[in-house]
């Protein structure tokens, strides 16, 4: 059984998530709960438990920075948040530290167990990869050296290296990191998770015999993703190392192994204190082939320009939004536009990109579902959104599934015949609602609308099945009758806070409705 802790500052929500979930069916254990910051640090430190489920913002310390102290510890408990803060940058922290999943409250069963079993896949994939950590080598011991926050002059890591006969001489260095490429894991991963290892375990191993015997480079970590090596080769050769060198070992480890294998390359140094800005750079790049279509990606080769802020991102969903109501041609155009814009602003972070996407089709979709214009159960439309969404693995295959969702999505809208009205009528009514106590006009209303008086008066008939003006007596009444009930206001002052300015017709208006006037009403409360 696996362990898990839950953790949140109210213990009903504990006690809620401890119910939410058949636990024993999942093969996890509760073994510990936490209501703040420092007794969740204390839950995993002494148990440590393989899951944590716990609110981002917990009093004393946070849930990120509980997540964060594990990592330094070397821990590697999974750890999954469930909080009420939907900003972007909650999300954003919590996945770049290292989170399995980032869920809003009230969290539904079925999501809080998608997450738990991604959870455990990798666990269970985490396992795998440790039976692939062999004994370090002396390269990889002395990577460590190198890196371990001490100050090593030039020349001592050249003695280094010559101690374990490795030629320095007129030689650069450059960071490689290589491995099955991300949609070709992921299909592999689903039809066969024991077969997908094995080949993995193949894949590394054989590049690690090439680069090794060669003693053109020496292997640095290994995870559950990459094999990443420290390349050295000749500087006669700068120019054209990775013709020569890198691809010739990349296309026969592709051959042998039969999975498509990708790289990422960093930018070469002349000195081994480079050496991690290097590894960096290819950890990067090997992360690119999520939006490049390559083989191999050298990271001083990619250039964008960064010309799309979040406001063009906003503009540009609204658009969209105004697309689909205003039964625009080009409607599916504007949603792909705002897919460019996400890439823009997220490239090089596949994590974001997908949080902001689910983001994107949220918001969108849930205007859509406040319009009444969706024919699905908006959660239920989102979930299984949500999980094409996760099956993607390039910006290509995920910027098409999101075109293919709305094209569907838009067409079925448009097939059961909404218009625009009812949604300029959805508009109108919020715009009553926060403004009754105002003398509004049937002019004003119909310039809310943008349409002719007379139109809008027969719009708002159509669709609600009342004149403007009833429903706006209504929405009065219903405050007048709160103001009675809490308050102490005598009846001209409710009058004019619902927006009459003659007493008499107020009066009129209530007891039309209630059959009794304002002060008999009162009076029928204090006799209660």
């Amino acid at each position: 059984m696996r362990k898990l802790v839950i953790a949140d500052d109210e213990r009903i929500i504990v006690r809620g998530l401890k119910k939410l979930v058949d636990w024993n069916s999942l093969g996890v254990e509760i073994v510990g709960e936490a209501y703040d910051g420092a007794g969740l640090i204390r839950c995993v430190e002494e148990l440590q438990p393989d899951l944590v489920v716990t609110d981002i913002q917990m009093p004393g310390m946070t849930g990120v920075e509980v997540l964060r102290r594990n990592r330094e510890s070397g821990g590697k408990t999974k750890f999954i948040f469930v909080s009420a803060h939907q900003e972007f940058s909650y999300a954003q922290e919590a996945l770049k530290s290292g989170a399995v999943d980032y869920l809003l409250k009230p969290v539904g069963q079925k999501e809080l167990e998608e997450a738990v079993r991604k959870a455990l896949n990798m666990l269970e994939a985490q396992n795998t990869v440790e039976i692939f950590r062999q004994e370090k080598d002396e390269f990889q011991k002395l990577f460590e050296k190198i890196n371990d926050g001490r100050n090593y002059e030039n020349e001592d890591l050249y003695r280094m290296f010559r101690e374990l006969d490795i030629d320095l001489t007129d030689r650069f260095y450059v960071g490689i990191s290589a491995g099955i490429r991300p949609e070709t894991a992921a299909r592999m991963n689903q039809e066969s998770f024991g077969q997908f290892n094995l080949t993995r375990f193949a894949v590394f191993n054989r590049l690690t015999e090439a680069f090794g015997a060669n003693k053109i480079g020496f292997v640095v970590k290994k995870d559950e993703d990459a094999l990443h090596v420290m390349g050295i080769f000749p500087n006669a050769d700068r120019d054209v190392f990775v013709e020569k060198y890198v691809e010739p070992v990349r296309a026969e480890a592709e051959a042998s192994c039969g999975a498509e294998i990708c790289m990422g390359i960093g930018v070469a140094t002349d000195e081994p204190s480079g050496m991690m800005q290097s590894y960096k750079e290819a950890v990067f790049a090997f992360g690119l082939h999520h939006f490049e279509d390559k083989r191999i990606i050298e990271s001083d080769k990619v250039h964008r320009e960064y010309r799309v802020s979040f406001e063009d991102y906003k503009e540009d969903m609204e658009n969209a939004f105004r697309a689909i109501i205003a039964k625009d041609a080009q409607v599916i155009d504007k949603i792909d536009r705002v897919m460019d814009d996400i890439e823009a602003i997220h490239y090089g972070n596949w994590d974001a990109v997908i949080m902001r996407t689910m983001n994107f089709t949220g918001d969108l979709g849930s205007k859509l579902d406040q319009y009444h214009l969706l024919d699905v159960d908006f959660y239920q439309m989102q979930d299984a959104l949500q999980e094409e969404v996760y099956a993607q693995h390039t910006m290509a295959s995920l910027k098409q599934c999101i075109h293919d969702h709305y094209a569907d999505l838009v067409q079925r809208i448009y097939a059961k015949g909404r218009s625009e009205d009812k949604v300029l009528i959805e508009d109108v009514k919020r715009y009553i609602r926060e403004n009754y106590d105002k003398d509004l006009s049937i002019k004003e209303l119909a310039d809310v609308a943008c349409v002719s008086q007379n139109y809008f008066s027969a719009m708002f008939k159509k669709e609600t099945g009342q004149n403007y003006k009833a429903f706006l007596t209504s929405i009065r009444m219903e405050e007048a009758l709160r103001l009675l009930r809490e308050t102490d206001y005598k009846t001209y002052e409710i009058a004019e806070k619902v927006g009459y300015n003659n007493v008499r017709r107020f009066v009129d208006a209530f007891k039309q409705i209630y059959s009794v006037s304002p002060m008999e009403y009162k009076k029928g409360l204090r006799e209660k």
